[in-house]
């Protein structure tokens, strides 16, 4: 997540912490995007913005 990104849904009043990123294998929240999942290992981590819901 970019700062202007967190800016702007801060100046919306957005106050719930969303974290940007997901493992697709386990299903880890992740904060900041990792090459391998911190929780299981895998290589497959993504923005949670191009999951489709």
């Amino acid at each position: 997540m970019g700062v202007f990104d967190r800016a702007a849904r801060l100046a919306r009043g957005d106050q719930q912490e969303t974290y940007p990123y997901q493992c697709m294998s386990c299903g880890a929240d992740l904060p900041v995007q990792y090459h391998t999942c911190p929780e299981c290992g895998s290589y497959d981590v993504r923005a949670t913005k191009w999951i489709d819901d």
